[in-house]
């Protein structure tokens, strides 16, 4: 009897007494119970778990990505640009390899007796053929003691802007002048192109020589040579003989 009492059973009996109710009699296996205290609740927070990370991901779907630090962007850029750079160094040392390894075809003496008084530097080019520049408008002005020679410098192609060197001669009874003051200083010697007046142009670039000296003798005529930054030559331009005194 002793032993039956204390054996270990498979059930648990649970009485809940209500009175005037007759006492509730339940009984649950161990089985059942643990389930009921271990599992469901494991399913449980399984289940809110999931619901918690289910919203989490809809969230970081919504939110935008985050961009690339902007020391990265500007990294970037600036190896393009170094990159364009190396290009252009390039492409400037294939060309002056080009220039150095060709004769020049430059106009003789007798075609362009002016052009001895520069002095040509090595490798330069005749571009005369290609018209890429052009003179007009031209205007004398003559005061008391200077003179000067107005005319546009016109780009025979607007798209491409041409740069370079602008030297004016002046020839009268009195010799040969030069524009620049620069290098009407080295005319014996022989003017260096680079001496000219700088310039730039796409469409229309005005160009004022002005010489303070005062015109002597009966006419007067000017020769215009435009030298590319490169020392190519792209014009000479010899006006018409002016008549010193009178309005043009």
């Amino acid at each position: 009897m002793k032993d039956s009492i204390q054996q270990d059973g498979s059930e648990v009996a649970i009485v809940i007494y209500d009175a005037p109710l007759p006492p509730r009699y339940f009984r649950f296996t161990k089985k059942f119970i643990r389930i009921f205290l271990v599992v469901v609740p494991v399913l449980l927070v399984s289940l809110l778990l999931g619901l918690f990370l289910w919203g989490l991901g809809a969230r970081v779907q919504d939110q935008p990505r985050p961009s690339m630090p902007d020391v990265i962007s500007s990294e970037d850029s600036r190896l393009t640009t170094l990159e364009n750079e190396i290009k252009s160094l390039k492409a400037s040392n294939t060309e002056l390899s080009d220039k150095l390894s060709t004769a020049p075809g430059i106009p003789s003496a007798a075609e362009d007796p002016y052009l001895m008084t520069i002095k040509k530097p090595y490798g330069m080019q005749n571009f005369l053929s290609e018209n890429r520049v052009t003179l007009d408008q031209f205007e004398l002005i003559q005061e008391a003691n200077s003179t000067a020679l107005k005319f546009q410098i016109i780009s025979s192609n607007p798209d491409t802007k041409v740069t370079g060197h602008v030297l004016v001669f002046m020839i009268s009874d009195a010799g040969v002048m030069a524009y620049p003051v620069e290098a009407n200083q080295n005319v014996g010697q022989g003017v260096k192109f680079s001496s000219g007046e700088p310039f730039s142009v796409s469409r229309l670039r005005p160009t004022n020589a002005n010489y303070l000296h005062r015109l002597s003798g009966e006419t007067v005529k000017f020769v215009v040579y435009i030298f590319s930054r490169e020392g190519d030559l792209l014009l000479i331009r010899e006006t018409e003989s002016f008549k010193v005194g009178s309005k043009s």
